[in-house]
């Protein structure tokens, strides 16, 4: 068996993604393991990155700095009391970051959440999870949230 020594966590900020980290927590100390957390955010579609925001806390930024930041904040306060070993922000189309990350990284296991989308919203937004099992350099361990019934 492959010894596992580092893992992958890709969140998005959902319940799915807390409860993904829960399982990575434990199969962390279960192999004592690093564990890195990664979010990917997706840079405007619709503004170029030399926009400029204008913020009355901040100096003036540009939209690609200010959703840096943003992003930043926001995994802080998810990872706030989760113990972790690297905190990662990359930008990108998250499927091919996450790959590509592992892939670097030397990563031994990826674990994280999927929606469970099925029929017109699966093939409108596709399953980032889906292609990350494709195409991961690693085994991929993923969560679904148990439907209310």
């Amino acid at each position: 068996m492959t010894k596992v020594q580092r893992i992958l966590v890709p969140v998005d900020f959902s319940e799915t993604s807390k409860r993904a980290l829960e399982w990575a927590f434990f199969f962390a100390n279960r192999f004592d393991a690093k564990l890195d957390v990664l979010h990917v955010w997706r840079p405007s579609e619709y503004a170029g990155d030399e926009m400029v925001v204008l913020t009355r806390s901040e100096p003036e930024l540009t939209l690609s700095t200010y959703l840096h930041n943003h992003a930043d904040q926001q995994l802080s306060a998810f990872l706030e009391n989760v113990p972790h070993s690297k905190q990662l922000l990359e930008s990108g189309e998250p499927a091919q970051v996450i790959v590509k990350v592992a892939g670097e990284g030397g990563y031994d296991l990826i674990v994280m959440g999927t929606h469970g989308r099925t029929g017109l919203s699966h093939l409108r937004m596709g399953s980032v999870a889906e292609k990350v099992v494709r195409l991961a350099p690693c085994p991929v361990f993923t969560y679904r949230m148990p439907s209310a019934k």
